[in-house]
């Protein structure tokens, strides 16, 4: 039998509890209508199992579980052996760095000597937290075999975390972004030495602001078979080659890159994100089988040397924008003519420059996919020297659009600009009907989320 229960804690929150297979429940005196029954001074929380009571505090903001070491001597245990340890900014946002380091140091002496599942740590603000009080912290949830931790910071003025954090055989889960380094410094670097022998269910890496050389990088591969999800976010990068078997999802995300490439070799990656890395710096060793991509680069140009159209030959979903760039239009422009079908593409988004300077990228698109359903087409900002292009309506090479499962089409653009006219009556000369074409305004979009916000506010 499985039972579902609802408890109600000191914050008013109503938090379902999910006990798994039981065989017998018994509640005493509950089914009366009396007093009795109510008032027979049994917890019944209380007797609840721990692992139950820890899922129950790992629901509950830290802060509550603090007060909650007042209701019994039972709450007192559980709440000394917490598993579950969650700072967020949130929740602390009018303290002052000072007191937030009080809390922290008191509720980590108060703690038993207990093995952590989750430590997360996030801090921004006007007041930064001092760096030995984070390196204590870090020390002290690796040194209780934390499980997953999570260390989100607006600034970290030092270049080294406790070692004890790069050896650890409990570590599954690691986030470390530590904002913008200050005037002068480098930001953090990850230790030449990884040694992660046991760390057999590794699946994820965030680092932000980091340096990562190609010594420390190979380690974390080689010592972590798990590693599944790999995120790069602001990082200098020291390395010519990521190299892993087991790879399945890989972020660049506003790489800091020096003057010559890299290499991708992850036959089994099927998510790739790319946002601000140039695409003429990557390389593609193995050509994985990816199901979906998120390419949004500033590059000036395109080489030409890497078969990106292949690599994403199988995705499902697709997103291609240039962000003050031109190196995805250069791309699709040379490997589109000749490329093969996209036999599995249900969703594509495409933008900026397409939609004024060579409409027949889109057009192209369409013809190569058989399965698309949606399509978004992205116009963040006009260009001045686009004011007054005209746009090809006519179906290239004298061939009509083949996508008969397409059900929408999404143009986002701003109120003022004139030209999406031209492509709403370009689409609908290659066989889009009018029905399926929706125009969004992001001046509409904008003051739909700061509506939404004002109304959970005042919820």
């Amino acid at each position: 039998m499985c039972c579902l229960v609802t408890l109600l804690v000191s914050d008013g929150f109503l938090i379902p509890v999910f006990l798994g297979r039981v065989s017998y429940v018994r509640i005493q005196g509950m089914e009366s209508t009396d007093d009795q029954g109510m008032d027979s001074g049994i917890d019944w929380i209380s007797v609840l199992p721990t692992e139950i009571l820890h899922n129950i505090l790992s629901l509950v903001r830290i802060r509550t579980v603090v007060r909650m070491r007042r209701l019994s001597m039972r709450w007192r245990q559980v709440c000394e052996a917490l598993q579950f340890i969650c700072l967020t900014r949130r929740e602390f946002q009018h303290w002052k760095a000072e007191k937030f380091a009080r809390f922290i140091n008191n509720l980590l002496l108060l703690g038993a000597r207990v093995d952590l599942h989750t430590f997360q740590l996030c801090w921004y603000g006007p007041s930064p937290l001092d760096y030995n009080d984070v390196r204590m912290w870090v020390g002290y949830a690796a040194k209780h075999n934390v499980k997953v931790l999570d260390v989100v910071l607006e600034a970290y003025n030092q270049d080294f975390l406790p070692r004890c954090v790069f050896i650890s055989p409990f570590l599954q889960e690691l986030n470390l972004q530590f904002g913008e380094a200050s005037h002068g410094h480098v930001g953090f670097v990850l230790p030449h030495k990884i040694n992660l022998p046991s760390l057999k269910k590794f699946k994820k890496l965030t680092l932000s602001e980091v340096e990562v050389s190609q010594l420390s990088l190979d380690q974390i591969i080689a010592c972590s078979p798990g590693l599944e999800d790999l995120n790069f976010i602001n990082c200098a990068r020291y390395f010519k080659l990521i190299d892993s078997k087991v790879l399945k999802s890989l972020m660049l995300d506003g790489f800091i890159d020096r003057d010559d490439g890299f290499t991708i070799a992850a036959p089994h990656l099927i998510h790739f994100e790319c946002l601000g890395c140039p695409l003429e710096y990557i390389c593609w060793r193995e050509r994985p089988s990816l199901e979906s991509a998120h390419i949004d680069t500033c590059g000036p140009t395109f080489d030409d040397q890497s078969d990106f159209t292949g690599i994403l030959s199988c995705a499902k979903t697709l997103t291609l924008l240039n962000f003050q760039g031109s190196d995805v239009k250069a791309m699709l422009e040379k490997q589109l003519p000749t490329c093969s079908v996209f036999e599995n593409l249900e969703t594509l988004e495409i933008g900026d420059w397409c939609l004024t300077d060579n409409f027949n990228i889109v057009l192209r698109f369409m013809q190569l996919s058989p399965r698309l359903k949606k399509l978004t087409l992205v116009q963040r900002q006009l260009p001045k020297e686009a004011n007054g292009a005209r746009i090809d309506a006519m179906p290239i090479n004298e061939m009509a659009l083949q996508c008969p499962l397409l059900e929408t089409v999404i143009i986002r653009c701003s109120k003022d600009d004139g030209e999406i006219h031209i492509m709403v009556n370009a689409m609908v000369a290659n066989g889009v009907s009018m029905e399926k074409i929706n125009v969004k305004f992001y001046e509409d979009m904008v003051e739909k989320v700061v509506g939404e916000i004002i109304s959970l506010r005042h919820e």
